[in-house]
């Protein structure tokens, strides 16, 4: 609606403009009609050629922005191949990180198994000549030690972890109380006698009338009786400490001397 007020009034401007240019009498009805034509002709041209630019203006328009989104994609994807490259590059540096620790570890396994195999052998040797309390629950935790080493399904490190386990047990060994039976030969005849252990310093039986009571001599490796009036009482009573059974309290014990 806006560009045909602007139209009519152009033609009544360029009517108006040959009537004031020519004068009445040299301008006649057909010659003013054929102006009128042409300057109209003239109007819808241009206006068609402003139609023409308005249109190819807003296709430059979307073009240039259309242009711009890509430009804008195309810097997000230098940044995003930026970060790619240099996740890239860390790979690499893990890669041969890892490489080198591989190559470490097999250095280290080939050095730990006659280390372990010693360590094994060792524990074996010191159980052999310790006190014998718990002989066979000790000896067959070492049998499980050689059989667990010579094992391809089982770790390096949890290999190491059994020998160092059995080791520690070892250790606690040296500071417990503990209290348990076994069969013992006493005068010639096997009998179930009461065991007490303090650490590894005292190891005392007890039969169960409580008439023989006997101590282990680490020096000579056997069993020496003991007076069962001077300790029948007191190893009864760290039997019992030992069980729980009653509150602790001061007992006698013999003890090897420290060599």
């Amino acid at each position: 609606m806006e560009n045909l007020k602007v139209f009519s009034i152009y033609k009544h401007v360029i009517v108006l403009g040959i009537l004031l240019g020519m004068s009445p009498i040299s301008m006649s009805a057909d010659k003013v009609d054929a102006v009128v034509d042409t300057g109209l002709a003239r109007a819808g041209e241009s206006k068609a050629s402003q139609q023409r630019v308005d249109k190819t203006a807003a296709s430059t328009e979307k073009v240039a922005s259309k242009y711009k989104r890509e430009l804008k994609v195309i810097d997000g994807l230098k940044v995003y191949n930026a970060l790619l490259n240099r996740q890239v590059e860390d790979q690499e540096i893990e890669k041969t990180r890892i490489s080198e620790s591989i190559d470490e570890i097999a250095v280290i396994e080939r050095q730990i198994f006659p280390l372990m195999l010693r360590m094994v052998d060792s524990l074996e040797q010191f159980i052999d000549l310790d006190v014998p309390f718990h002989m066979d629950e000790r000896r067959n935790r070492i049998a499980k030690l050689k059989t667990s080493i010579g094992d391809a399904g089982i770790t390096a490190s949890e290999k190491l972890r059994l020998v160092l386990e059995a080791y520690r047990i070892e250790t606690d060994f040296g500071g417990d109380l503990d209290a348990y039976t076994q069969i013992q030969d006493v005068d010639g005849k096997e009998r179930k006698v009461n065991v007490l252990r303090f650490g590894r310093i005292s190891l005392v039986y007890q039969t169960e009338d409580e008439l023989e009571n006997a101590v282990w001599d680490q020096k000579s490796r056997s069993w020496v009786k003991l007076d069962s009036t001077e300790y029948a009482n007191h190893i009864k009573k760290g039997l019992k400490i030992a069980r729980k059974q009653t509150a602790p309290e001061l007992f006698i014990l013999p003890v090897s001397a420290a060599e």
